[in-house]
């Protein structure tokens, strides 16, 4: 298992620009995988976080449009 791939708590809110609060509710809504060890560290896979926020991301008006000009 390579270690260098889970982040800390404290690193994804940093790094991705998120709160604690959505962070947590992200968790307790098992939105997002983690793994808890013990009873205070939590790690998250950083590849799960950005799988996370590429899948529940909204495109703008302006993104689809383009899209579909492009299709054309």
């Amino acid at each position: 298992m390579n270690a260098s791939i889970y982040m800390r708590r404290r690193e994804v809110i940093t790094q991705y620009g998120l709160t604690n609060r959505i962070l947590s509710s992200w968790q307790s809504r098992r939105l997002i995988p983690f793994v808890k060890v013990g009873r205070r560290l939590t790690l998250f896979k950083a590849a799960d976080i950005e799988d996370f926020l590429i899948r529940y991301t909204v495109q703008s008006k302006s993104d689809l449009a383009g899209r579909k000009a492009v299709a054309k």
